[in-house]
């Protein structure tokens, strides 16, 4: 509750004799309540001798509740503050040693890969069964794919990815994609058309991650569908006096739901955990080719319905900022 000295000069307190010296003589303390402790008080002193007005002690108390939000906040404050700094760092840790760590990894894979390729190659020669080794190499590439994602990754979260940007023409590298997709297409019976406009001409940006960020998109439109048709469709349009080109991966396939295209983007996330067991994956490919795209000055949207298929489409400028 508060307390009130109506004189201070009636008190033999040494303490308040010090303040009658500096010529208060009344005095007003409200604790500042916290849920659990008094976390400090609210005075007011008085030169003239006498009560406060209860209005006045009211209004006190009602000040003294918003000090103890305050001070409460303030903590809370500098608690997420420092919490913030400790995950950033801890962050940076992890993208350091995700980076290390692939780095290690593939060194030796590549090795494997490299001898798994030559023996294939004499058994090829031998007519020997070759299965065993097509299992190897399948997986051991599929690994160092997986490790360059999350290599990717890594250096994209510590601000260390460069972009090659270059001029090239933009029909041969869909072309490309394309023929690679084409056997994994074959397997699940899909088939894969090309729209492209003719005069689509060259595109500023770096070439690979384009390319990566595409064969990711009709890869992942292929492992969804199955007996149904993929298609690719790569148009120029024109906006604010600036000229954007999109390319448009549509397919057949499952679709998805409003609340399983929000998680889509997200590292190490699909779908759904049903789609996760039955189609596999690590949820990095789509999260990567997104900031590819974003930090080529452009991005990757969605749409879907269950049941009717995706369509994902890819959008940059043409050219990039600053050049004419």
């Amino acid at each position: 509750m508060p307390i009130q000295i109506p004189d201070i000069a009636n008190d033999p307190s040494s303490v308040l004799d010090v303040i009658v010296r500096a010529g208060f003589r009344a005095l007003l303390a409200v604790p500042l309540l916290a849920s659990d402790r008094i976390v400090g008080a609210l005075v007011v002193r008085r030169k003239a001798p006498g009560e406060f007005a209860k209005s006045t002690v009211d209004l006190l108390q009602t000040f003294a509740v918003q000090s103890v939000l305050a001070i409460q906040n303030a903590r809370l404050f500098q608690e997420i503050e420092e919490k913030g700094r400790q995950l950033a760092e801890a962050s940076q840790h992890k993208s350091q040693f995700l980076a290390n760590m692939s780095h290690e990894l593939r060194t030796p894979l590549n090795a494997i890969i490299g001898v798994t390729e030559m023996l294939r190659e004499d058994a090829e020669g031998l007519n020997a069964d070759l299965e065993p080794l097509d299992r190897v190499l399948g997986a051991a590439r599929h690994l160092l794919a997986l490790i360059n994602d999350i290599l990717d990754l890594s250096k994209i979260e510590a601000g260390r990815m460069e972009l090659q940007v270059e001029h090239f023409p933009l029909a041969p590298l869909i072309a490309n994609v394309v023929k690679t997709i084409e056997p994994l297409a074959a397997k699940n019976a899909n088939q894969v058309t090309v729209h492209c406009d003719a005069a689509i001409g060259t595109l500023h940006a770096d070439q690979m991650r384009l390319r990566q960020a595409l064969l990711n998109l009709m890869s992942n439109a292929n492992k969804f569908t199955e007996h149904g048709t993929i298609t690719v469709d790569a148009r120029q349009t024109t906006e604010s006096s600036r000229d954007w080109i999109t390319i448009a991966v549509r397919d057949t396939g499952i679709g998805m739901t409003a609340e399983q295209m929000g998680r889509l983007f997200q590292e190490f996330s699909q779908a759904d955990a049903s789609t996760t067991r039955k189609y596999g994956g690590t949820g990095l490919g789509l999260a990567i080719s997104k900031r590819f795209c974003q930090m080529m000055g452009g991005d990757i949207t969605v749409e879907s319905q269950v049941g009717h298929g995706s369509i994902f489409t890819i959008r940059l400028p043409r050219a990039a900022q600053g050049e004419a």
